[in-house]
C-alpha cells in the first residue's frame, strides 16, 4: 500500500463495517492484542504469503500486513472505534 491516506481510507472502511455490526467491543480488544503481537502477526503473514495467493487478494493481504506493522494506524482505527461505540451509546 503506498500512502498513508491509502491505509486511512482503508482503516475507516473497516471501521465502519465493525461499527455497523455491533462488533466494536470485540475489534477493540483484537486491536489492543495487535498492537502488542502486531510485527510479530505481519511476518507470520510475509512468511506464508504465498500460500496464501489462491485464497486472499493479494491488495487486501498487503493492507493487513500494513495495518500490522503501523502502530499510529492500530491507535487511529482503536480512538475511532472508540468514537464511534460512545456516539451509539
Amino acid at each position: 500500500m503506498s500512502t498513508e491516506s491509502e491505509k486511512r481510507v482503508w482503516a475507516e472502511r473497516w471501521c465502519r463495517r465493525i461499527a455497523a455490526q455491533g462488533l466494536s467491543p470485540v475489534a477493540l480488544s483484537l486491536v489492543e492484542f495487535m498492537h502488542a503481537f502486531g510485527f510479530l502477526g505481519s511476518q507470520m503473514l510475509l512468511m506464508i504469503q504465498p500460500l496464501l495467493t489462491s485464497i486472499v487478494d493479494d491488495a487486501a493481504l498487503e493492507r493487513a500486513i500494513a495495518l500490522l506493522n503501523s502502530p499510529e494506524l492500530q491507535d487511529w482505527l482503536r480512538l475511532s472505534l472508540e468514537e464511534g461505540e460512545s456516539q451509539g451509546k
